[in-house]
């Protein structure tokens, strides 16, 4: 998956009055399409709790939720004061680790609301993500329009050092095998790096979009969501760049941030959505890889 690409954002979207459920029109492209969670504060960011059976969603407000995928009520699990939520990642013990950009740091937020800082102050920390070792990779984003973007490591012991720089706009990341993936919103595009130190290559490099979330599916696909245009790509393993959400009405699936494989099975990819109220959600045909859970972090 290291070869370039260039999306072709005027394809031709595929038949979509066969992928999407009733009530969405066959412009929009996108498998069953549907609203899990209406009301909160421009989520960004979005993680699934396998233990729990439950989404949580940030809020820039501070706000911390807590939903199920039934589109029920959401639960504010707490409101850290002067905060601003942005990516999130959970460990096995349940706790959620948020980018909390009003503070400059990463939050550890116990299932109970307890609050406290975990590492050391990051300027723009944008998005989190455990490897099997229980390290904590952030995006640390920089300025837009600036290649002063970097990746911040957060050792269990919370030893935090700056391991990259000269990113443009470090925003979602994953991890595969032993290879981080980071988003350049303004490039745009994504790049890997070894975990083990390196620099980047890249993988895909798009076209007129704006890149923001990152998942992996259990087949290697790389799923990226689009803030602009309304839009997700999957990279296949060999390469190949499909759009397969593509909302030009901004209705359906509106500015999708960051991305999360939910359900017990991995068979529901919900988005979170910066611009809007609401987190959404659509069946991607494909079952996500599970993420590195860290147990005893607390």
């Amino acid at each position: 998956m290291n070869a370039s690409h260039t999306a072709a954002p005027d394809a031709p979207a595929r038949d979509a009055a066969a992928q999407t459920t009733s009530g969405v029109p066959a412009s929009v492209t996108g498998s069953g399409l549907r609203t899990l969670a209406e009301g909160l504060q421009h989520p960004e960011g979005v993680c699934w709790s396998p233990t729990e059976n439950v989404l949580y969603a940030g809020g820039e407000g501070g706000q911390l939720y807590r939903f199920d995928l039934d589109g029920g009520s959401v639960e504010t699990v707490c409101t850290v004061p002067g905060g601003s939520m942005l990516g999130l990642a959970l460990d096995g013990d349940g706790a959620v680790y948020v980018c909390d950009v009003g503070n400059g740091c990463v939050q550890r937020i116990d299932r109970d609301g307890g609050i406290r800082r975990y590492g050391e102050p990051i300027g723009y920390p944008n998005y989190p993500v455990f490897d099997a070792d229980g390290r904590l990779w952030v995006s640390d984003s920089g300025d837009w329009g600036r290649t002063n973007g970097g990746i911040v490591r957060i050792d269990p012991d919370g030893t935090t050092e700056r391991v990259l720089e000269g990113l443009h706009f470090a925003n979602g990341l994953a991890i595969r095998d032993d290879w981080l993936y980071i988003v350049e919103s303004t490039w745009p595009r994504v790049v890997r790096v070894p975990l083990a130190g390196g620099e980047p290559e890249p993988v895909v490099v798009l076209d007129r979009v704006v890149p923001d979330g990152l998942a992996f599916d259990a087949e290697g696909g790389l799923w990226i969501g689009c803030w602009q245009p309304n839009r997700v790509y999957r990279v296949a393993p060999d390469g190949t760049l499909d759009i397969v959400v593509d909302d030009w009405s901004g209705v359906h699936a509106p500015t999708p941030t960051n991305l999360a494989f939910a359900g017990p099975d991995l068979e529901v990819l919900a988005l979170a959505s910066l611009g809007t109220p609401t987190v959404n959600a659509c069946d991607p045909g494909t079952r996500g890889a599970p993420l590195h859970l860290p147990i005893g972090l607390g």
